[in-house]
């Protein structure tokens, strides 16, 4: 019964996971650069949406608003 590695095959399965770690950080690292790109995408579409629906929000809230001073200077 054999119940350790030589050298060579210690220093094999070492460059082994070694290989295999690297591969994951690379990945990783590439799956992070899609994630922050949709992010960064999301955000433009959002601050996009946002600078479009800001002005019709502010049409609609203005004449409520003259209409509320009007009848307020009339009292």
């Amino acid at each position: 019964m054999k119940k350790g590695y030589t050298k060579n095959e210690a220093r094999r399965r070492r460059t082994k996971v070694m290989v295999l770690a690297s591969m994951g950080d690379f990945l990783g690292t590439v799956v992070g650069f899609f994630v922050i790109l949709a992010c960064v995408v999301l955000l433009t579409t959002l601050i996009t949406w946002l600078r479009g629906d800001i002005v019709q929000v502010f049409d609609s809230l203005q004449a409520p608003i003259i209409s509320a001073f009007e009848l307020s200077e009339g009292m």
